[in-house]
């Protein structure tokens, strides 16, 4: 999340991807087609497993999704959102809220888009949301995709930086256990011990829980914004030497954690390191 947009894309250009256009989400009311202001709107890194989003607030809205990002701003500017995708957004709402989440009422997303044969179109989701409150280092939903074909478009995808895919997101908080336990509850899947972290493997990449002590260990440098946090997102690399020199030819400065890896540091990523592996 970002206060306001223009800075935000210019730093994820540096960085190699393709953005989608600047679009503003609504509500649609599954009843009446009437579609209410979501106060959000959004630019996309789009890979070909996963997305980054870039997700700002829009002035003249008020609305609890508005609020929230405001106050998370206020702690820091960086990742405040974990989106899971589900083939079945109804069953998996009876899911979550059988294993103890109360949950706001089901969004129906909508957003203009040009469709890949230049039509004009809408990206359409369902979106589920437990309270905000329940995960604070980064608020957590889950949403069915309902129009796939409009947001995977081969013309945005990153081909210069040679990152293909969203592998992991790492998050600190001073209870690591706890927080890995709240998230495989909601998630319905198990946390195991991967060395000093948490891991919850899923169907397409995973989360790991760290202490700020053990985030330092595993990126090898300091998690700079307050606890709790995302602090790292692993992405993934066709070719890590073309990923390297990529970026070094955009003035950045990747560091390592180890030769298999690079890192780059939030300072240069809107607040959150990237760790760059090998598919």
């Amino acid at each position: 999340m970002v206060p306001e947009m223009e800075q935000a894309s210019l730093v994820f250009e540096r960085l190699g991807f393709s953005l989608t256009p600047y679009a503003i989400h609504g509500d649609r009311d599954p009843e009446t087609g009437e579609v209410k202001p979501a106060g959000t709107a959004n630019r996309v890194a789009i890979l070909e497993r996963g997305y980054l989003e870039i997700l700002t607030p829009v002035d003249g809205v008020d609305t609890p999704v508005t609020r929230h990002m405001r106050s998370a701003l206020a702690h820091h500017t960086g990742v405040h959102l974990i989106a899971f995708s589900v083939s079945d957004a109804d069953e998996a709402a009876d899911q979550i809220r059988s294993r103890g989440f109360e949950l706001q009422p089901t969004v129906n997303l909508k957003r203009p888009v040009e469709a890949e044969d230049g039509s004009q179109a809408e990206a359409a989701f369902t979106v589920i949301r437990p309270s905000f409150e329940s995960f604070p280092e980064a608020r957590a939903q889950v949403l069915r995709h309902h129009t796939p074909e409009h947001i995977w478009q081969r013309r945005y995808l990153s081909r210069d930086n040679g990152l293909t895919g969203l592998l992991e997101v790492a998050l600190i908080s001073a209870d690591p256990p706890e927080a890995a336990e709240r998230y495989s509850r909601f998630l319905g899947r198990a946390a195991e011990q991967d060395g000093a972290s948490l891991v919850i493997n899923l169907d397409r990449g995973g989360l790991r829980f760290l202490d700020a002590r053990g985030a330092a260990e595993h990126f090898g440098r300091v998690s700079r914004p307050p606890m709790p946090a995302v602090g790292a997102i692993t992405l993934t690399s066709s070719d890590l030497d073309k990923t390297r020199y990529f970026f070094l030819s955009q003035g950045l400065r990747p560091g390592a954690i180890n030769p298999g890896h690079l890192l780059i540091d939030e300072s240069e990523a809107l607040g959150v390191h990237l760790i760059i592996v090998p598919e």
